[in-house]
């Protein structure tokens, strides 16, 4: 007769998480392959293109900074909400960054401009719900250097979602990307 170890607390949250951030991931790969076979239908668009790049860079991300969430044992149905609050969004993020494939668009720019007060208040709600996660459930002060590389992002996304610049825009996703960098090679380079 065998004896199973009881698993972690954290092993059982983290499969739910797993599960909705590689739906994430699926959706944008998916989407991409998708504007692949529209290409001669559907005009690219460079800004547009990029953000889905750096949502792919940024899903992985939000998986590799999850792991510090490994040492906690204690968890209840609030923390557990909290704690995929951020990854629910980021899906919803994805599933609409890409217009579908009976959608009747012809040009990624336009949809990108059409829909940028989604894209980008989303963007800001992951935001906001990715600090709150750290603060509550990781109970990291408010105050923590990470918070600021969020703050930082969740304006510039609240000023995308205003704007309907080319310029204010590509500015914004050199920002976000050059942020997304240096977090990375701040925090993040390594799993320990």
């Amino acid at each position: 007769m065998t004896t199973q170890m009881p698993a972690s607390a954290y092993q059982h949250v983290v499969v739910v998480m797993s599960i909705v951030l590689g739906l994430a991931v699926t959706q944008l790969l998916k989407g991409i392959a998708q504007l692949y076979r529209t290409r001669n239908r559907v005009r690219p668009y460079w800004i547009h293109s990029t953000w889905v790049g750096l949502l792919l860079v940024f899903s992985l991300l939000l998986w590799w900074t999850f792991y510090q969430y490994r040492g906690l044992s204690e968890w209840n149905f609030f923390r557990f909400v909290l704690y995929l609050s951020p990854i629910i969004t980021l899906y919803y993020l994805t599933a609409i960054v890409i217009p579908g494939p009976s959608d009747p668009v012809t040009s990624l720019k336009e949809y990108y401009f059409a829909n940028r007060g989604a894209l980008f208040g989303t963007f800001a709600l992951c935001g906001v719900l990715a600090a709150a996660t750290a603060a509550f459930v990781r109970g990291l002060p408010w105050s923590d250097p990470s918070n600021l590389f969020r703050l930082a992002l969740v304006l510039l996304m609240l000023i995308a979602t205003r704007s309907a610049s080319v310029r204010v825009h590509a500015v914004i996703l050199f920002l976000c990307a050059g942020m997304m960098l240096l977090f990375i090679f701040s925090y993040q380079f390594r799993l320990s």
